[in-house]
């Protein structure tokens, strides 16, 4: 438990569970009149709600924060609780757990003139949609990757698109490569994941001008 001092008034939020004056109460409303130093507090006590206008004084010398509100914890894609400070890495280490299941893998380049052309991180941008679109895990999941450079950047913000055909992933969607998609809208990703989850060739949805040509050269 940490007493308030003057300066730390405004620490006081909404959910707090506290200790006010030794009773265990939780912070509904906490409302600063800084001009007459003074905070508006409404809590819950043995289920009724009061509200009270404490000098700040006052605060400092009977409230004691008991705990904040518990925050949810975060939850990785595979079920488990997430270290705090990480994106996904889990709290139980597990050296022999499988890597999640994939139907198709997206590279996006996040090098120095792919990245600078996206001006944004298309990497977030599209984990995100495709988490709005459930395609974030289960038999149909796409992985986004970011990428080094692939010594293609006059075609930058390249990305390739690769199936994981030992599953289930189709082989006319296998080693594609895209070319300035960093002008592509959201819904033409959102039509670009539906095709592979669809299973449809995404020579439906993309033109000629979409793909990035290969040649052998030097024959």
């Amino acid at each position: 438990m940490c007493a308030y001092y003057e300066n730390e008034t405004d620490k006081i939020k909404q959910g707090d569970q506290a200790l006010y004056l030794n009773r265990p109460v939780e912070i509904k409303e906490a409302i600063h009149l800084k001009e007459i130093r003074t905070m508006r507090i409404v809590y819950v006590a043995n289920g009724k709600e009061i509200c009270l206008e404490v000098p700040y004084k006052t605060v400092i010398d009977a409230m004691t924060l008991v705990s904040r509100k518990r925050k949810t914890p975060k939850i990785n894609e595979m079920g488990q609780e997430v270290v705090e400070g990480y994106a996904c890495k889990p709290k139980d280490f597990d050296a022999n757990r499988p890597i999640m299941h994939f139907k198709y893998q997206i590279y996006i380049c996040d090098d120095e003139r792919c990245a600078k052309a996206a001006k944004t991180d298309k990497a977030v941008m599209l984990r995100d949609l495709l988490k709005s679109m459930g395609l974030n895990q289960g038999k149909d999941r796409i992985k986004i990757s970011r990428t080094g450079c692939f010594g293609a950047c006059r075609f930058r913000q390249v990305a390739q698109c690769i199936a994981n055909t030992r599953a289930n992933g189709k082989v006319e969607n296998n080693a594609l490569w895209f070319r300035h998609t960093h002008r592509w809208e959201t819904e033409k990703w959102k039509e670009i994941f539906t095709a592979l989850r669809d299973d449809t060739p995404l020579e439906a949805c993309l033109d000629d001008s979409d793909h990035i040509p290969m040649k052998v050269y030097g024959e």
